[in-house]
């Protein structure tokens, strides 16, 4: 038998390592006892420099790893779970500034559950005494706080009160002022009274700044309970322990609905001495030789510290003037009296410029109460004076006689002004008023390009100068000017009525309602634009959202015989005559000389099939208006209908008053200009429903004639009674071109149908007689 010679090992018996064959047991041993995984191979094995570490996969050589992996003592372990729950607070916080509450509700909640269980880790090991309570302060306010921002005010009440109650926290007034302001939010002023007094009285006297903060929030809060002594009491103490002008004013507003005229005028005077302490003139205007120190002196009176100062000195002024104009007229038993005794006050304090703005003011008051010719009077005061007040007083002045319509007093005042500043853009805004009046549109509109060089967001010239460019049929310019100014006063209705009728002008009828809907927003009871809405939709052919708005107009403002015409020919055309008759109805009552109204009224009648009462109504026109040619036609065919004797004498005076029409025709031929008399306008509007909208064309006679498709019954509208609304300044047509105003494009009714309709008498072949007029 031969012998077999072993051979060592071939690489498909070899290990996935870089060990031996023959050190297979060994790695296997260290890796079960140690746990530590074997070392893979990417790479062969092989020897490495001397100078780098020696190749040790299995960790034989080195013990260190081994005897690292201790367990964590008790003091390790707490001090890792503090700073876990320093790192929630912060992460807390970090997301409230974000805005975030939610999450930062979340984290500051982990926080607080994660504090718990670290005590109980101290006290299982005995750690108790070296608890953090600074940690603990933090993790319970923060907690409240998020509370609080999430608008949970009774868990935050419990979480501050967890502090309070805690004699090892301090800060505790403080605590008490967080847990007034959530009272305030909860609508319970007299437990947040009581706590701010708490934080008052815990407070120290060296934090005198918290003190009176304190003192000034328990004031407010007693002016919102109504008890007014006891707010003024905590504000007299604020102004004797630090004199400031928000506590100085909120003091003459109690005093004033107190009614207490002598400790109003302390308050004033206690106002006046409020000190700035700000040289800002004398600091600024420092003029040397040196141009570096020139140009540092340009640089700093725009810095931070020099906007922060002008602030608060336009602050302080507008305190003081707006507590001077609201004490002013009742301090004294006169007017006068009152602006006087302030005036010389303020002459006498630190403030003495404010002494002119005050006198212009009292010139203000007098206009609102009415008194015009006192308001000049003393604006004329300031005529002789070299103060920048009597610039502002000149164009005052101005605007007044304009008002008036003194237009020369008023060019010449703003002439003046003008001179007196070159750059006061009212001053041309007020000539530019006074050229439009007279027709000078282009004057007008150079005018106001001046005054926007000088101030180009001024509203007035904006707003004019739109008007002037609608005026001259300019409508891409006049809609630049609305939507620069609309860009300024977003919210003005006067805005977006012009935006909305400008686009109503150039036919773009979705953007003209966009614009009247926005206006609807902001004044959704005026009738002007309602009426506006209805139109466009008329116009549309959406008859049933057309009557929506005609109807609401009607609603707020039910004297509006436009309105009433185009819902009482709605009726009409619907067949519905009984409720056009409540309209016609209104519309007598309100103008009872028209004779128009009384025969819409019997025609309604006629069609409702009451007859006698037509008949009744038809008399009664007669006998007011003797000379209606058409109401004689209708009671001659009413009684002839109705085989009354009286048929033949209305036949007779019909013939007669239309021989006397003939004639006064003949006579005003040879006039030109005047072909038509008040009683033939009258006469010839129209036979009850035929007659209703003589003044109206359809949509496409519409367009044809004015060239843009807008409504050209403005001579007609003219002659009815003007719309006048709470707005009439901005619904206003007569700044707008000809051709702008409202037409009713309903056109003529509908006649009657044809299985109805009777044989047209020869006797009566007036063309504006309708066949649906004729008695059925």
């Amino acid at each position: 038998m031969a012998s077999v010679t072993p051979k060592p090992p071939g690489t498909a018996m070899r290990l996935g390592t870089s060990s031996g064959f023959n050190r297979i047991s060994t790695a296997r041993s260290i890796y079960s006892s140690s746990g530590f995984r074997p070392m893979t191979a990417v790479r062969g094995a092989g020897y490495t420099s001397a100078g780098k570490q020696q190749f040790d996969p299995l960790n034989m050589n080195s013990g260190l790893a081994l005897d690292t992996v201790k367990e964590d003592t008790p003091e390790e372990k707490v001090k890792l779970a503090e700073r876990k729950i320093m790192d929630l607070i912060e992460n807390s916080v970090k997301a409230a500034v974000q805005n975030d509450i939610k999450v930062a509700l979340e984290r500051a909640r982990e926080a607080s559950s994660r504090e718990r269980t670290l005590i109980r880790l101290q006290e299982q090991s005995g750690l108790s005494d070296s608890h953090n309570v600074d940690l603990t302060f933090a993790v319970l306010f923060n907690l409240a706080i998020q509370y609080t921002n999430n608008d949970m005010f009774t868990e935050a009440i419990a979480t501050y009160q967890a502090i309070t109650r805690n004699k090892m926290f301090t800060n505790n007034a403080r605590l008490k002022m967080n847990m007034g302001n959530i009272y305030v939010k909860m609508g319970q002023l007299s437990q947040a009274i009581k706590m701010y007094r708490m934080a008052f009285d815990q407070a120290p006297t060296a934090q005198k700044d918290l003190r009176i903060k304190i003192m000034h929030n328990i004031g407010l809060l007693f002016v919102q309970m109504g008890r007014l002594e006891e707010a003024a009491n905590s504000f007299e103490w604020v102004m004797r322990e630090k004199a400031e002008f928000k506590a100085g004013l909120h003091a003459v507003l109690c005093h004033f609905a107190l009614s207490h005229r002598d400790k109003m005028k302390r308050a004033f005077l206690e106002l006046l001495e409020v000190q700035l302490n700000i040289d800002q003139d004398d600091k600024y205007n420092i003029n040397t030789d040196d141009i570096n120190s020139n140009l540092l002196n340009e640089v700093i009176k725009n810095d931070d510290l020099s906007k922060l100062e002008k602030g608060l000195k336009q602050e302080a002024e507008r305190t003081i003037l707006c507590a001077a104009k609201l004490i002013a007229p009742v301090i004294e038993d006169t007017l006068s009296a009152g602006f006087a005794w302030c005036v010389d006050v303020i002459r006498s304090s630190a403030y003495a410029i404010l002494a002119a703005d005050l006198e212009i003011n009292k010139a203000m008051v007098y206009l609102h109460n009415r008194e015009t010719q006192l308001a000049i009077d003393t604006l004329k005061l300031f005529e002789n004076r070299d103060i920048s007040a009597n610039c502002a007083a000149i164009t005052m002045l101005s605007f007044i006689y304009y008002l008036q319509g003194d237009y020369e007093q008023a060019e010449r005042y703003a002439n003046s002004a003008r001179n007196a500043d070159s750059k006061n853009a009212a001053a041309y805004v007020n000539l530019s008023a006074c050229a439009f009046k007279k027709g000078d549109l282009n004057g007008a509109k150079e005018l106001l390009l001046q005054a926007l060089e000088f101030d180009t967001d001024h509203i007035q010239a904006l707003y004019n100068l739109g008007l002037v460019y609608k005026k001259q049929n300019m409508y891409d310019d006049a809609l630049e000017c609305f939507w620069k100014l609309h860009d300024i006063v977003r919210y003005d209705p006067q805005t977006l009525y012009q935006l909305g009728h400008l686009y109503h002008l150039l036919n773009d009828v979705d953007q003209a309602v966009e614009w009247y809907n926005q206006l609807l927003g902001i004044v959704p009871s005026d009738p002007g634009v309602l009426q506006k809405l209805g139109e466009l939709h008329d116009n549309a052919g959406d008859k049933q959202q057309a009557y929506q708005f005609y109807s609401d107009s009607y609603r707020f403002y039910p004297a509006n015989f436009e309105v009433i015409d185009w819902l009482g020919s709605y009726f009409i055309s619907m067949q519905v005559a009984e409720k056009a008759l409540v309209y016609f109805q209104r519309a007598i009552e309100i103008a009872p000389e028209e004779p128009r109204w009384r025969l819409l009224v019997a025609a309604c009648l006629r069609r409702t099939g009451q007859f006698h009462k037509a008949l009744s109504e038809y008399q009664d026109i007669h006998e007011k208006f003797p000379e209606n040619i058409e109401c004689l036609k209708f009671l001659t065919r009413l009684c002839s209908d109705l085989g009354l004797k009286e048929a033949q004498m209305y036949a007779t005076e019909l013939k007669r008053a239309e021989k006397a029409k003939e004639l006064k025709e003949r006579q005003n031929s040879a006039r030109p200009g005047s072909r038509r008399s008040n009683s033939g306008a009258s006469s010839r509007a129209g036979s009850g429903m035929s007659g209703i909208s003589d003044h109206r064309m359809s949509p496409i006679m519409s367009a044809k004639k004015d060239g843009r498709g807008s409504n050209s019954g403005d001579s007609a509208r003219r002659n009815r009674i003007p719309l006048t609304t709470e707005n009439s300044n901005s619904l206003s047509e007569s700044d707008g071109p000809p051709g702008a105003a409202y037409t009713d494009l309903i056109g003529p009714l509908p006649t009657r149908p044809m299985t109805s309709a009777g044989k047209r008498d020869d006797d009566f072949g007036d063309e504006e007689l309708g066949d649906d007029l004729l008695p059925q």
